[in-house]
């Protein structure tokens, strides 16, 4: 008999779990709050074991709300390294919000390693990718060290960890597409890449095998989970299986997920756009061996710009926002460029910093919350005009997910300022639920077409403002990022 399918999605604040019965609605999604520290300016890290600790307690707790068990279940940028011999974890899990690497990409851009990593990648050379964080971890922390000179290191992201533990070390896996967001993988053969792999001073041994996005990642075998058939059967990085859960198969749609920070991009089908530094590019997933690939630009600070509002106390909650925005005309002249951990697509400033400025004696905190809400507005619209200019303006939507598009006004401006139509998804956890149809094809229970044929649930914000409104907001808006870009580079 068929079973349960359970999709992991790893936020940056949050681990979602969604349980899902092929072939019918999701039964349960379940959240639990992932732990997170920045023990000093530009380091944003996690303990690696709340990684596997959140996925498990996620999905206890939407296979409870199900009213079902462990027994039901037919069973998914941050870097970390760990042990090939025992449980040990070696240093910590470097967030992809870190920019401690900053220093090194810019010696390694001195030696042109950052036109290899264009040209074998697709991506750019940019502390926020893996590659990096690799490095510094075998090289910074001495245990790493030391498991690295006795072939006794494992590097990868969350979800290789989380599968070698699930299989207590038996499986060491990934997908191309997780592996082509590492600055690491040749996107043009498949494969990691030697040369960069010296440039970086990596192993090869040490990183983890890559197999289809959809297929076998092994059984599990962890204390406390009953010993039956649990298998894993798909994983796929969080941007990807919410792009696949969207349903956006072509360049007529643009994805953008809204969490700690926006991830943005468009399925390119089997034809790999070439990169031009800008915007990234990545494979988007690999089923039975064929590759779609996707364009993609990031917004680094966005629910955790809001995040930071509230802890400064400028909001009282993330959920008070919308409603104190739209409270005021406009922002009397107050700006917010939200570059809180650099400036991503398609500047590509990892030395930004937020700026906010216009402030007057009659400022007041809903000034601020709408200069704020228009600040990620404007930095994910600029990500979306990029992408549509690179592809000769195929764009005719968006469709949004994540949980700061339960935000009216973020999701109004965003249509705006686009003069483009944003169908927000009335399914809160999309990645998960991307998850967990990748790995229910991966376990025989769907096929592709199945997928294609799932009915999505949206509410659209449709452009209320005319062309001269929009383009006198754009004209601002530029002034605004050339102040926040000149004092990066002073």
């Amino acid at each position: 008999m068929p079973g349960l399918i359970v999709g992991i999605d790893h936020g940056g604040t949050t681990t979602t779990a969604m349980l899902l019965d092929p072939g019918r609605a999701p039964l349960a999604s379940a959240s639990v709050p992932m732990p997170k520290r920045t023990p000093c300016p530009d380091h944003v890290e996690h303990d690696a074991i709340d990684f596997l600790k959140t996925s498990l307690g996620a999905a206890r707790k939407a296979l409870d709300q199900a009213g079902r068990g462990w027994h039901d279940v037919n069973q998914g940028e941050t870097s970390m390294a760990w042990s090939t011999v025992s449980d040990e974890v070696f240093g910590p899990a470097i967030s992809w919000e870190d920019r401690r690497t900053a220093r090194l990409c810019a010696q390694l851009a001195e030696r042109e390693v950052d036109k290899l990593v264009r040209e074998r990648t697709g991506i750019i050379l940019d502390p926020y990718f893996s590659a990096s964080k690799f490095h510094w971890l075998t090289h910074e922390v001495d245990r790493a060290r030391t498991a690295r000179a006795g072939g006794r290191l494992r590097l990868g992201g969350t979800d290789s960890f989380v599968i070698d533990r699930l299989t207590r070390g038996s499986v060491h896996a990934t997908d191309p597409a997780t592996a082509s967001r590492t600055a690491l993988f040749n996107i043009r053969k498949r494969c990691w890449d030697a040369d960069l792999l010296a440039a970086f001073d990596i192993d090869r041994a040490a990183l983890p095998e890559l197999r289809n996005t959809t297929g076998d990642f092994g059984l599990v075998c962890y204390p406390g989970l009953p010993e039956r058939q649990i298998r894993i059967t798909a994983d796929a990085v969080d941007a990807h299986a919410a792009l696949f859960a969207q349903g956006c198969w072509d360049r007529s749609s643009v994805k953008a997920t809204f969490g700690t920070g926006a991830f943005i991009e468009v399925n390119t089908g089997p034809a790999l756009v070439e990169p031009d530094g800008k915007l990234p590019v990545f494979v988007a997933w690999q089923i039975d061996g064929k590759l779609d690939y996707t364009i993609e630009g990031g917004v680094f600070s966005v629910g955790s710009a809001i995040d930071w509002a509230v802890r400064v106390g400028l909001l009282g909650s993330a959920a008070e926002s919308s409603a104190l925005a739209a409270s005021v005309p406009d922002s009397a002249g107050v700006v917010l460029v939200p570059s809180f951990t650099g400036m991503a697509a398609p500047y590509w400033v990892p030395t930004a910093r937020a700026c906010l400025f216009g402030l007057g004696l009659d400022s007041t905190k809903a000034h601020i919350a709408r200069a704020l809400l228009d600040g990620i507005a404007f930095r994910c619209a600029e990500v979306i005009r990029a992408l549509d200019a690179r592809l000769s303006g195929s764009l005719r939507s968006v469709r949004a997910d994540g949980g700061p598009t339960r935000n009216p006004y973020l999701m109004q401006r965003q249509a705006d300022l686009l003069g483009m139509p944003v169908a927000v998804s009335e399914e809160a956890d999309m990645t998960a639920l991307g998850a967990a149809l990748l790995a229910a094809i991966g376990a025989g229970q769907l096929t592709l077409d199945d997928v294609r044929a799932m009915p999505r649930r949206t509410k659209t914000y449709e452009p209320h403002i005319s062309p001269d409104e929009r383009a006198a907001a754009w004209a601002g808006w530029r002034k605004s990022v050339t102040v926040a870009l000149e004092r990066a580079a002073s």
